[in-house]
């Protein structure tokens, strides 16, 4: 038997057989056990001073592993893990470095030059500035 918020409500025909729902189950053990996981690169790439975009161009040209699938959820998990164990100070990094990844990313092939070199060659009434909201968090 198992126990059932609404009980009244009918069960979605996946749902009516045992064996789907324990491969249901499985699935999604198996999905947290898949937890991204942070590389030597990445930590020290989640080191490095917020807002220093030339440092962190500089670290990903040299060190290539950090641009992989998997890296910017590593990040956050990470993020995730250190805030909850009082390190706010670098959790606060992961998450800066995990969005630089992310928006290099969605701008497509050459994404993260484009994003870098906006950050760190434009004028300065053009450069990307920290949002207040991140600025006065502490």
């Amino acid at each position: 038997d198992i126990e059932v918020l609404n009980p009244a409500a009918p069960y979605p025909p996946s749902a009516a057989s045992s064996s789907s729902t324990a491969s249901a189950s499985t699935s999604s053990a198996d999905d947290l056990d898949e937890l991204p996981e942070m590389t030597p690169a990445l930590e020290e790439f989640a080191r490095l001073p917020l807002w220093d975009f030339e440092k962190s161009w500089e670290f990903i040209q040299n060190h290539r592993e950090v641009v992989v699938p998997g890296a910017s959820d590593a990040l956050l998990v990470a993020a995730f893990t250190n805030q909850t164990n009082g390190h706010a100070k670098l959790a606060k990094q992961c998450v800066h470095q995990s969005l630089l990844l992310q928006y290099g990313d969605k701008l497509g092939k050459d994404g993260l030059r484009l994003f870098f070199k906006r950050a760190t060659l434009a004028p300065p009434r053009l450069r990307l500035a920290p949002p207040l909201w991140l600025t006065t968090t502490k």
